[in-house]
């Protein structure tokens, strides 16, 4: 792992402007900053925000090996049902065989345009968004009711780098990809959204987590 400032970064050239593209196949080591004690905040605030509306059916979508479910598991939170998936098999590879003895954690690789295979026969009451929605651009409201609707699911966790980004957490040469400006217009849209900001120390470590619940079911 590469060390800027003592802090975790991926391995980035620091001599060309660097845009960070959706990559559909990738490597697990390729992400294992996200891995680091540095990185933990952004799925324990994650599995706080599970805990505390005790969603029992989650979806994840762009996974790569669903660190929530370590933390949950850590924090005796097992009543559950899980489906993660991933365009990459490398992760998935290794979540599949870490989680191979839970029947109710199941990893797959495929993608959000694949409806047929990302089915799950259990109710969904959650959906994470962990920095995927992004590499949709202008479209992300639309994927996020699209895979709302087919789910029926009713609360959601939005996880995003934060367009503002301490100096010395940062490389001047990267380019980043967020829609952090624009989640407010869910907030707009549904029901109930609450947000919080975090900082890990790590590549794009500050992070908006979006807590949303998008219809109120009592009315």
């Amino acid at each position: 792992m590469k060390y800027v400032n003592g802090i975790p970064w991926p391995r980035l050239p620091t001599d060309v402007s660097i845009d960070i593209p959706l990559r559909e196949e990738y490597l697990l080591c390729q992400m294992d900053y996200l891995d680091t004690p540095e990185a933990s905040i952004i799925f324990e605030t994650q599995c706080d925000i599970i805990q505390k509306h005790n969603y029992k059916g989650i979806v994840d979508v762009g996974c790569r090996h669903g660190p929530v479910n370590d933390i949950l598991h850590k924090r005796k939170y097992t009543d559950y049902n899980y489906m993660g998936f991933d365009t990459s098999s490398d992760p998935i590879d290794y979540a599949k065989e870490t989680w191979k003895d839970h029947s109710n954690i199941e990893y797959r690789v495929s993608s959000w345009n694949d409806l047929d295979n990302i089915q799950v026969d259990f109710e969904v009451d959650c959906i994470i968004w962990s920095g995927v929605l992004l590499y949709v651009g202008d479209a992300h409201m639309e994927l996020f009711k699209k895979i709302h609707d087919f789910y029926r699911a009713n609360g959601a966790i939005i996880q995003e780098p934060c367009y503002l980004q301490p100096d010395k957490k940062w490389l001047d040469n990267l380019e980043l990809n967020t829609i952090e400006d624009e989640l407010y217009l869910y907030g707009k849209k549904y029901f109930k959204y609450e947000d919080v900001v975090v900082d890990a120390d790590i590549f794009a470590g500050r992070r908006r987590i979006a807590n949303i619940t998008l219809y109120d079911t009592k009315n």
